[in-house]
């Protein structure tokens, strides 16, 4: 029992260091201009709508906003992918504490480290689109009327941006905070895929396919959503898109969120296990082999 309390307070402490490097490297600035951007491309076309309205947006329209345009949608997951490029990190000091803290212990921790990172990437986001309304939104938890009513108080201006960035699917469908938090989530997980698929093959000496793989899943993701190919509910883009698995008025789902949220933990779960079986023919004698 002790043993393995002494484990997971090594994954914990791996993770934490590793992730502490990551949180103060200067890839956050990569994240600063994606905020920034956000709130040019995103933010402002509801203000703009909101102002017409003489209304106010809810605190959380905006982050739901993002988390379902299907042009950031695409962003996110790459902006994910620069900043953890060089997950897993390893170096001379990483196979000294590979070797110090176990090959499952050290696997555990670099899990942990990609939660701690797909948590924060999406926080800061959140943060991004929450703090700049934080004196000009409303703290309703339900739908503006700048969302539910623009296009039929303005028909002439229904097709501007600021009114597709929040669909009828999913405004009719469920309340804003439930799909605030299935859109963080479902995002949340689509990032750990991307992550363990950049770990997994790190661990087989093939860091370079999983690029390679990881960028296949976001271009044929975004391919197939953009045709409405019935092949996108095959790769994580589609599954992370709360609106897109509803019409616009009837109950019926297209595809339920029931189906999503199983393909997506199934998903995780196997690179997962795909991961630790690597891992027990991980051979760290030859770093540079290993990096590239």
């Amino acid at each position: 029992m002790s043993g393995m309390i002494l484990k997971i307070k090594n994954s914990f402490s791996c993770a934490k260091t590793e992730y502490l490097k990551w949180l103060l490297s200067t890839r956050m600035i990569i994240l600063l201009i994606v905020v920034i951007f956000i709130h040019s491309f995103a933010i402002q076309p509801l203000l703009q709508n909101a102002a017409l309205m003489n209304d106010k947006l809810s605190i959380l329209e905006p982050f739901v906003a993002v988390a379902n345009s299907s042009l950031l949608i695409l962003i996110l997951p790459i902006t994910f992918l620069t900043m953890i490029a060089d997950f897993p990190k390893i170096d001379t000091n990483t196979v000294f504490s590979i070797m110090r803290t176990g090959r499952y212990s050290w696997l555990t921790g670099q899990i942990i480290k990609l939660v701690m990172m797909a948590a924060t990437f999406l926080a800061v986001i959140f943060a991004g689109t929450v703090i700049p309304l934080l004196a000009r939104a409303s703290f309703s938890l339900r739908w503006s009327r700048t969302v539910t009513e623009f296009a039929k108080t303005f028909p002439e201006k229904s097709g501007n941006f600021g009114s597709s960035l929040l669909q009828a699917n999913l405004y009719n469908q469920m309340s804003l905070s439930e799909a605030a938090v299935k859109s963080f989530l479902l995002v949340f997980v689509y990032l750990i895929i991307l992550g363990l698929i950049l770990l997994g093959f790190s661990l087989i000496k093939r860091k370079t396919l999983g690029f390679v793989l990881c960028g296949a899943v976001i271009s044929l993701g975004t391919a197939f959503y953009s045709i409405r190919s019935i092949l996108m509910w095959l790769l994580p883009m589609a599954n992370s898109i709360t609106w897109l698995h509803f019409t616009r008025y009837f109950e019926q789902p297209v595809v339920s969120m029931r189906f999503s949220v199983v393909y997506l933990i199934s998903f995780t779960a196997l690179l997962i296990a795909f991961c630790y079986v690597s891992i027990e023919d991980f051979n760290y004698d030859n770093v540079a082999e290993i990096t590239t």
